[in-house]
């Protein structure tokens, strides 16, 4: 039993706060003259500028920050974008660093368009209020162009890479102007629940319409729209672990499947909210490990939007328009493509860890593997939605039957690059999309 609960390691809150005096009164034997001296040549090495170079270097490639005393800049992939509406994008930003406080983190940014000329900005704080169980305060607003219908794994629309590596422009974009609020609990590792307030007026950009049908049987167009929503989010992941910083943390799985339910209704009226709507979605995703088959990765979701709404407040189904792979969208499928008050979704994954590929000697020495895909979405569209808002501009619905879509790839290629080739299966007809394709993807995995 005490090898089998080898994994299962607790660590006391304050154990890198120790100093060497109290290492030196535990530990069951002296350090010899060798291992004392492998401790003053890794400290050492620390305090070699060009270590110390390399090290801002590979901190700033991944975490995107520059740091500065008090002050981190960045993400250093944001100063520079494009995109059709707003033309050559300029932003800059920053946060405070732990250094600043390791409890309180503020942030913010300013960008500006110089084909629309319009000055846009963002920023809010973060508050740590205890760290065991963690629990978050958090408040940010912004006035800002954005990109509605992607998924939380894309890559940010400023971003200097997502604005050229992409098969069609970005003309789809809203400005919106939003104020949030959330307090973030861990009820005990691996549960936790978000309660937040949103308030959001949007407003199109692009070839996007905001129409509707007045008592006159008129189209006419809709300037905004606005919301104030709360939200309930609960998330279960039995034992699972992670990798903390102050203020941020990596997961570092479960073995067992992860359970979230979120739930959002609307309070009209309220800051001019003009909507009386609930949105109820729920989710279940896990990994299961075959033996020598390789390993499944699936994800299950439905959700379900009850009163009327205009189509940019339900389900927009996650899309990519660029050559990156995305895990959590259909990467066949168009931004603001299919739109959805009632769904149900399955993506899933094989890696099968060089099953086949293993079997041919040359291939086996270049330890790729070989994945397989497989996406797919049924969904239904309330008319009654159109009396909010009209769908215009090649904006469908899932009515004639579910959406599907396969990949083919190969993963570990140069240790981190994954290839895949794309097949969409459904709704060929649609106009601008893509029926065969190729996206890449860079992850390191063990």
């Amino acid at each position: 039993t005490f090898y089998n609960n080898k994994d299962n390691i607790e660590l006391a809150s304050d154990f890198d706060k120790k100093g060497n005096s109290y290492w030196d009164s535990i530990r069951h034997e002296p350090l010899s003259v060798q291992e004392q001296a492998i401790y003053t040549m890794v400290d050492s090495i620390k305090n070699v500028p060009q270590f110390r170079t390399a090290l801002d270097l590979l901190n700033l490639f991944i975490n995107g920050y520059k740091v500065i005393g008090n002050v981190e800049l960045g993400p250093y992939f944001t100063f520079y974008s494009y995109n059709p509406i707003e033309g050559n994008r300029l932003r800059l930003g920053g946060r405070t660093s732990n250094q600043f406080s390791k409890r309180l983190m503020l942030e913010g940014y300013g960008a500006y368009g110089l084909r629309d000329r319009v000055f846009k900005a963002g920023g809010g704080a973060t508050y740590i209020l205890k760290k065991q169980p963690r629990t978050e305060l958090g408040a940010y607003l912004k006035n800002d162009i954005e990109q509605l219908g992607q998924s939380q794994n894309a890559l940010r629309n400023d971003n200097v890479l997502s604005s050229f590596f992409r098969r069609n422009p970005a003309t789809k974009l809203t400005l919106t102007t939003e104020y949030r609020a959330h307090i973030d609990h861990d009820w005990f590792t691996g549960f936790s629940s978000k309660l937040s307030f949103r308030f959001r007026e949007m407003q199109p950009r692009g070839i996007l319409e905001y129409e509707r049908i007045n008592e006159e049987g008129r189209r006419v167009q809709l300037p905004f729209i606005r919301t104030s929503e709360i939200g309930l989010f609960t998330r279960f992941a039995y034992k699972e672990r992670y990798v903390y910083g102050e203020f941020e943390r990596i997961s570092l799985g479960t073995d067992y499947p992860v359970v979230s339910l979120q739930y959002t209704k609307s309070i009209p009226d309220l800051y001019g909210s003009q909507y009386n709507y609930q949105k109820v979605v729920a989710a279940v995703e896990d990994e299961m490990k075959l033996g020598i088959f390789g390993r499944l990765e699936y994800r299950l979701e439905a959700g379900r939007t009850f009163g009327a709404a205009p189509y940019p407040l339900l389900e927009i189904h996650k899309g990519n328009e660029t050559f990156f792979y995305d895990d959590y969208a259909f990467n066949s499928m168009n931004f603001f493509e299919f739109v959805s008050d009632q769904y149900a979704s399955v993506f899933a994954t094989h890696h099968f860890d060089g099953f086949f590929l293993n079997r041919f000697p040359l291939l086996r020495k270049l330890k790729w593997r070989e994945v397989l895909s497989v996406k797919a979405v049924a969904g239904k569209y309330d008319n009654r939605n159109s009396q909010e808002m009209l769908l215009t501009n090649n904006i469908f619905t899932l009515n004639r039957g579910p959406y599907l879509e396969a990949a083919v790839g190969i993963e570990n290629i140069f240790k981190f690059v994954r290839v895949d080739a794309l097949y969409r299966l459904r709704y060929l007809d649609n106009p601008n999309i893509v029926k065969l394709g190729v996206r890449i993807k860079l992850q390191f995995e063990f």
